[in-house]
């Protein structure tokens, strides 16, 4: 039975009244499900969009959709792993007026997600770990932080000693949701990237020259592997594309096309993946 006191335990989350478009942001076995479960569990405004469990992207955008003209708000529970991939859920909330924009990073070391992977038992797409370190290697090249142009409202960067164990009290994903609102796009709150570099791991690059955030180290080379940020194409729609004019036009759709890219569970599968 969980110690809360009946005034924490009856406070309603920080985002009561309005909506948010919530995306999780993190490699595979980050926490992020763990979170975005709880999230929906304590606070069912919240409705948790997973890939996994969905399999595709259409269906993730589908089920966003559906949660936002409901008056919810969307747990976009996925990697996310860059600007693009970021840049289909902030163009999907643009369309409602009102909605925010709100990214939680969860800035777990590689180690401690390659450890998780060993003791994992079941997984709607990972069958074995072999498969799943394979799938944490690609992520985990092409990983770039969030970048303020992508035109979020709050960040919030969260490691695994803000959260050690393996669950979450109404009063722990309350205590998230107040920090995640009372940070901002330009100083966000946690412990940023800037300050954590040397957590990340043995897998680090560094460039000084044309430094591009991700999990090699908190910056990797630009490749065809990991794009540079001024390189991305963002979605027609997204608040980034309409601000920058970066972008092409995909014909009627504010979506960029789904390609051989990351948009289903198994997207890893595919020679053109990378």
């Amino acid at each position: 039975m969980d110690a809360q006191s009946p005034a924490s335990s009856n406070s309603p989350d920080p985002f009561h009244g309005e909506q948010t478009m919530l995306i999780l942001v993190g490699l595979i076995a980050s926490g992020k499900s763990t979170f975005a479960e709880a999230l929906e569990n304590h606070f069912p405004r919240f409705r948790r969009c997973n890939q996994d469990d969905l399999g595709n992207r259409q269906l993730v955008e589908d089920l966003a959709y559906e949660t936002l003209r409901e008056g919810l708000s969307p747990c976009i529970d996925r990697t996310n792993f860059n600007a693009l991939q970021r840049s289909y859920w902030t163009g999907i909330a643009r369309e409602f007026l009102g909605t925010s924009i709100s990214v939680i990073v969860f800035h777990t070391p590689y180690q401690v997600c390659a450890s998780r992977l060993q003791q994992r038992t079941s997984h709607p797409t990972i069958k074995n770990v072999q498969q799943g370190m394979s799938v944490l290697r690609k992520f985990a090249s092409d990983f770039q932080l969030p970048s303020p142009d992508e035109g979020y409202d709050h960040i919030l960067y969260l490691r695994p000693s803000d959260h050690p164990r393996p669950e979450y009290t109404r009063d722990e994903v309350l205590s998230i949701l107040e920090r995640l609102k009372a940070s901002t796009r330009h100083r966000g709150t946690g412990d940023s990237p800037h300050r954590s570099q040397s957590h990340i791991g043995n897998r680090a690059a560094y460039s000084r020259s044309h430094r591009t955030p991700g999990y090699r180290g908190g910056y990797g080379y630009p490749s065809a592997q990991s794009q540079s940020r001024s390189s991305f194409t963002y979605a027609p729609g997204s608040s980034t594309h309409r601000s920058t004019g970066r972008g092409r036009p995909f014909g009627a759709s504010r979506i960029a096309p789904r390609s051989a890219g990351p948009d289903s569970s198994e997207w890893w599968r595919s020679p053109q993946a990378r």
